[in-house]
């Protein structure tokens, strides 16, 4: 997929799917499961890239998880910020 691309390659997509299930604790454990592989000196080089890979798409969507969280907790003290300063000219 390019940054241009509207819509994602298939490789993208199975990386999206890889995902899709998890949740934001899931692949945390998953990625620690992850490194302890990567400390193994022994790793065959090609099960090392593909860990790599898996833990690459794993992180990018742990910041998504917390990105989209971030989000909802700002608009939320928006929201109370709004509330108080609206009820705060009440009498």
């Amino acid at each position: 997929m390019t940054d241009t691309d509207p819509h994602p390659a298939d490789d993208d997509l199975d990386h999206v799917n890889a995902v899709a299930e998890l949740d934001y604790a899931t692949a945390l454990e998953e990625l620690d499961e992850i490194l302890g592989e990567l400390e193994d000196e022994s790793l065959d080089v090609d099960i090392l890239a593909e860990r790599v890979e898996r833990a690459s798409i794993l992180i990018r969507f742990c910041r998504s998880r917390i990105s989209a969280a971030r989000s909802q907790v700002e608009q939320i003290v928006a929201d109370l910020d709004q509330l108080a300063t609206d009820t705060a000219g009440d009498p």
